[in-house]
């Protein structure tokens, strides 16, 4: 009797409705956000487009190592995390990375010399710091943020 009433409530309309709303909200997720450590929030966010996805691509097949500073600053600066939809490879022998990407934060200094850098978050739950030497200067521009 049990059995029968749990099927018929996991197969109900409304139960399929309530199920919908999860993947509306993963869709959301899915955007790129802005933050600020200076405000300590997000100030923009932005849908997920195929050309932030392009931006993303290139950045990744431009790194060149870990991050050889063992804290990073992350104070002053602004930082664009870009969920990769789907997740890519990143494959970089030296630093013996061979992993899927499912998201990455770019990290972008206000002020001083230090360049942008990553912060990359894996399939497998891992985080891996790492230097990369394209230009963020088109990525600047989708951002409206000053060069």
């Amino acid at each position: 009797m049990w059995l029968i009433l749990s099927l018929a409530l996991l197969f109900s309309p409304a139960h399929a409705g309530a199920m919908a709303k999860p993947v509306e909200l993963a869709d959301q997720s899915e955007r790129v956000e802005l933050f600020d450590t200076d405000k300590q929030q997000v100030v923009e966010t932005f849908p997920n487009s195929s050309t932030f996805q392009d931006q993303a691509g290139k950045i990744l097949d431009s790194v060149s190592g870990r991050v050889l500073e063992l804290n990073p600053v992350l104070e002053h600066a602004m930082i664009v995390k870009i969920p990769l939809v789907p997740p890519k490879r990143l494959v970089h022998k030296p630093s013996r990375l061979d992993t899927q990407i499912a998201a990455m934060f770019v990290v972008m200094p206000k002020t001083g010399r230090r360049a942008p850098w990553l912060i990359l978050h894996t399939k497998q739950y891992e985080t891996v710091v790492v230097e990369f030497s394209a230009k963020v200067d088109a990525l600047r521009v989708q951002l409206r943020l000053p060069k």
